[in-house]
């Protein structure tokens, strides 16, 4: 699946922690979000949904390094326009230890695609080929986009 088609093919789009991390690091990798970015928070052609547990792993580096400007930056991306975090509540919390029990994932990996499927988002979006095997949601991965 190419990113145009992704984009086609669906209202509502949950991210990975990885996917914001690719984006923040300016990885080549991060470039293909730039148009996921670009199709909800400028055009709003989508909605984009991710735990407030992404915000949280993605602050740690600049709080490990002090780098304020950094955590500014996270800071405004994760209040851009069509994107929504979710907290962890009981259904969340719920679903995740279904989720590790069936599927062996790390508990914030759970909590991701428990969000995901939760807030009933078309596609979980992630550059982790491990969580594809999730029956639940599909999976697409950033890499082969």
């Amino acid at each position: 699946m190419g990113i145009e088609s992704l984009l086609q093919n669906n209202q509502c789009i949950a991210l990975d922690t990885n996917v914001f991390i690719a984006l923040f690091s300016r990885e080549v990798l991060g470039e293909k979000v730039v148009p996921i970015i670009d199709a909800a928070a400028n055009q709003g052609k989508l909605e984009l949904i991710a735990s407030v547990l992404s915000f949280a792993e993605c602050a740690v580096k600049p709080y490990q390094e002090g780098n304020w400007m950094a955590l500014d930056q996270i800071k405004l991306m994760f209040q851009m326009p069509h994107l929504t975090l979710f907290p962890i509540d009981d259904r969340v919390a719920e679903e995740a230890a279904r989720i590790r029990a069936i599927y062996n994932f790390k508990m914030p990996d759970a909590i991701h695609l428990a969000t995901a499927i939760i807030q009933q988002a078309d596609v979980f979006l992630t550059n982790d080929y491990k969580l594809a095997t999730i029956k639940e949601i599909p999976v697409i991965i950033l890499e082969e986009l």
